[in-house]
């Protein structure tokens, strides 16, 4: 019985470091959404951000900020997904630990995506505002 609970602990563990290094690999390779490629560097952001003063300077800001919101949307929608499939099959450690692993991680990882994408969101519409303003 004990060896019966050992090999599906390790299971369970071994399939939640496949999971996040798959999440992790996401990540990484995917700066913006699918199809599409970044619109600035985050070096360049960080420089068009100390300089920006013309009304193209605000609307690379503001076009950047759309295309980071749909991303931000996009993960908010594919960790609830994620979360809803741990909910049809959730692992033992998943049922101990709801909030930490399975469905309960994958709705909070949602929540901050969306929380994110709303920043964005906002930054977008401020500079669309500093780009109407600029001459």
């Amino acid at each position: 019985m004990k060896g019966t609970m050992n090999k599906a602990r390790n299971v369970s563990i071994t399939l939640a470091i496949v999971v996040l290094l798959a999440l992790l690999s996401l990540v990484r390779t995917s700066p913006v959404t699918a199809g599409s490629k970044p619109t600035l560097t985050k070096k360049e952001l960080k420089a068009l951000i100390a300089s920006a003063k013309t009304k193209e300077d605000h609307q690379k800001l503001a076009d950047y900020y759309k295309a980071e919101t749909e991303r931000l949307e996009a993960e908010a929608n594919d960790h609830d997904e994620m979360g809803e499939a741990y909910k049809q099959s959730p692992s033992p450690m998943a049922v101990k630990h709801p909030e930490a692993l399975g469905e309960g991680h994958c709705h909070e990882m949602a929540r901050r995506f969306r929380e994110a994408a709303t920043q964005a969101k906002e930054l977008a519409a401020m500079h669309e505002d500093m780009a109407k303003a600029a001459q």
